[in-house]
């Protein structure tokens, strides 16, 4: 059985895939030399990868060889030269104390000779051959740096590296490349008319036969966003030597490269203005965003509850700011952690917030005055005058027939978009975006027509009795439907602040909602009848604080055997009728909110598991 010698195959940048040291150049030296002493060559080909200041494990193929070599599958290994192993000193020696400690053999080049690393001399050899070749590199890079920090101060504006979008080279020079400097314009006035970058992308992607220079897979929002902030379309990009000293990189020499320029400065001023302001607003908005987020606070503690994402498990929980802060200042929060109630237990956000929700809903229903409020805002103020009626009734009317042609354009676009997916003129994540996109426009439009024609219909019946009471429970009945930022505008104009605090006898968390009303238990009286024979009533003040207990939940909701046997026709017409990957049938199963059978979101691994159990359940 022939002797199994690594080669290890390694280039540190694109350029030298096609040059003199190419993967498939070094390979075939590798095996000729290996080939030709009677062993067997195993390749390891770390492809393109820089190893300069690169450590160990940033390099899973080398990590790959070192582990052959400990568990004693191969002994000997073959380099092109021994940057192969690594430039960075702190590198190379790692791999050579396992090479010592193992006893491989080493080879080097297109040379036959064994270097034995328990012989003195040719350790001293391989030692001194490194750190050759690792100054050799070191002042090549030097030089390339050099030559173009020489060549920028001699007015050259291009030393090579991808041409940005925009320009193109003339004799070493960026210039306006003509029809992409229009396009970057283009992308500018865009932004500065409030279009978003996600707009941008898509008139990118679909509406021009542009490129970007890297990606094949379209337009990229953060490259669009680098563009909109560089300066090289202001004419002007700054230039840095960087050089790292000890464990920091200083910059060396800065030289300002003067291109032409493609924006105008009112222009470019006002792009700015909006980005930062965009970011701004963006830092300003949490992450995990919450429905009572801004109303809950823990009763024991007095603080506000955070939400947070344990890294077991993919629930979101109202945690108490306690917890986190204790160590930070425990003169402050030390006495508030040790009463705090939530520590030993954390409501989930999911769970509490529809249980809340539906709560305050109920209430609402129930309440005299809000039935009162009501009832006045929806009879009183939609009556016009009688000469009125007509005009703004003609009015909706012509409004509703013009979203509804819009709302057959957006369709008409959404159908055309997933016939490009079917007949592959569009790429599947490109499409899949598309009809995100026309998706959330269709369902807006449709919301705003169904206002209109309610409106409609009050005009429409101004003389007739609108049965108020039932509007007003479907109206309430809706709210869960909202958005979550309109969601929250609706409990703004009803609640004050929530209370949670945890009862471990009764393994549940009581929950106490303040409304800014008195509208708990509020009662209707009648004093007497009004002049047209109808009741005369007044509404008495209720209280405003009321209860919830919401019991801790120790198991799992499991999926019913229906909605199993759904789940399992979706992902088997998925997966044999579409032929789609794991990953793809997830990202579908959670754009149509078709939860595990343990209601969460669905990953590969969760769905590979499940997979092989139905195709075992499929094949009985």
């Amino acid at each position: 059985m022939k002797e199994k010698t690594g080669l290890l195959l390694r280039v540190s940048s694109k350029p030298q895939e096609t040059d003199g040291k190419s993967l498939e150049v070094q390979e075939k030296i590798g095996r000729k030399v290996v080939e030709s002493l009677g062993f067997e060559p195993v390749i390891f080909n770390e492809g393109v990868q820089s190893s300069y200041d690169v450590l160990i494990n940033e390099r899973p193929i080398l990590v790959e060889l070192i582990e052959e070599i400990t568990k004693k599958r191969i002994k000997k290994v073959w380099v092109l030269n021994t940057d192969r192993i690594g430039r960075y000193s702190e590198s190379w020696y790692s791999v050579l104390k396992v090479f010592l400690k193992y006893k491989v053999g080493f080879y080097i080049g297109e040379s036959n000779k064994e270097y034995d690393l328990k012989n003195s001399v040719d350790k001293l050899t391989i030692g001194v051959l490194s750190l050759i070749s690792q100054y050799d590199n070191e002042l090549r890079r030097m030089r390339s740096v050099l030559g173009k920090r020489n060549s920028l101060k001699n007015g050259q504006t291009y030393v090579g590296s991808t041409i940005p979008f925009g320009y193109k080279v003339e004799k070493k020079m960026l210039v306006p490349h003509e029809e992409e400097s229009k396009e970057v314009k283009r992308i500018f006035q865009m932004y500065s008319e409030g279009k978003s970058t996600m707009t941008i992308k898509y008139h990118l992607d679909v509406k021009t036969d542009f490129e970007p220079r890297r990606s094949k897979m379209g337009w990229n929002i953060g490259t669009i966003q680098k563009m909109l902030r560089n300066t090289l379309y202001k004419g002007y990009q700054d230039w840095e030597w960087k050089e790292k000293v000890g464990d920091e990189m200083i910059v060396v020499d800065t030289i300002q490269i003067k291109v032409p320029r493609l924006v105008d400065d009112e222009l470019w001023n006002k792009v700015q203005k909006l980005m930062t302001e965009q970011i701004v607003n963006r830092n300003n908005k949490k992450v995990l965003d919450s429905l009572f987020d801004g109303f809950i606070h823990c009763k024991s503690c007095d603080s506000r509850l955070l939400t947070r994402r344990r890294n077991t498990t993919t629930n979101r929980y109202y945690s108490c700011r306690t917890s986190e802060y204790k160590w930070k200042s425990p003169s402050r929060w030390g006495e508030k952690y040790e009463s705090c109630t939530l520590k030993k237990k954390s409501p989930r956000v999911d769970e509490t917030d529809t249980k809340i929700l539906n709560h305050i809903l109920t209430t609402l229903k129930e309440s005299k005055s809000i039935r009162e409020e009501f009832k006045s805002k929806k009879l009183s103020p939609k009556f016009d005058e009688e000469k009125n009626i007509k005009k703004n009734t003609d009015k909706k009317r012509k409004y509703i027939n013009q979203r509804r042609k819009y709302l057959d354009t957006l369709e008409t676009e959404l159908v055309e978009v997933e016939f490009d997916i079917r007949t592959n003129q569009m790429s599947k994540s490109k499409g899949e975006k598309l009809v995100g996109k026309f998706n959330k426009m269709i369902s807006e439009v449709y919301s705003e027509i169904g206002r209109l024609e309610e409106e409609l219909e009050i005009y429409s019946n101004s003389s007739k009795w609108i049965d108020w009471l039932d509007s007003m429970f479907n109206e309430l009945d809706k709210v869960n439907s909202y958005p979550l930022k309109k969601k929250k505008t609706f409990l703004k104009e009803y609640i004050k602040r929530i209370d949670v605090e945890y009862e471990p006898k009764i393994q549940s968390h009581k929950i106490d909602i303040e409304f800014k009303y008195p509208i708990i238990g509020d009662k209707m009286k009648f004093i007497g009848k009004k002049s047209d024979g109808r009741k005369d009533y007044i509404v008495s003040e209720g209280q405003t604080t009321m209860n919830l207990i919401v019991p801790t939940s120790k198991q799992r909701k499991r999926m019913d055997d229906s909605d199993r046997e759904k789940l399992n026709r979706k992902i088997l017409e998925l997966k044999l009728g579409e032929e789609l990957s794991l990953n793809e049938i997830c990202k579908e199963l959670n754009r149509l909110k078709i939860l595990t059978p343990t209601n969460k979101e669905w990953d590969k691994p969760k769905l590979s598991s499940y997979y092989k159990t139905l195709k075992s359940d499929v094949g009985k």
